[in-house]
């Protein structure tokens, strides 16, 4: 009958063992991928964080040529680009 005790505690300590050791490898590995995605997300905010300020000099250049005043001679109209035509 006591080996019956000590077969019984020497799984219970083996599942044990066994269960730690998993955890611990999926809690080493999610964190490592949690890190590689942390970094993915830096860099993808400092990607966004330029092209924002690339809108923002686009929109401050379109403003500037909506707000330019008129050509002289009252001409509002683009002109055409050496070699090309205006349009009509």
């Amino acid at each position: 009958m006591v080996w019956l005790v000590i077969g019984g505690w020497a799984f219970a300590v083996l599942f044990a063992v066994v269960l730690l050791g998993f955890a611990g490898y999926e809690l080493a590995w999610k964190a490592r991928r949690l890190q590689s995605d942390k970094a993915k997300l830096d860099r993808t905010a400092v990607e966004l964080s330029a092209l924002a300020e690339q809108l923002r000099a686009a929109a401050d250049r379109a403003s500037a040529l909506t707000a330019a005043p008129a050509e002289p001679g009252g001409r509002t109209e683009p002109t055409a680009e050496p070699g090309r035509q205006a349009p009509a």
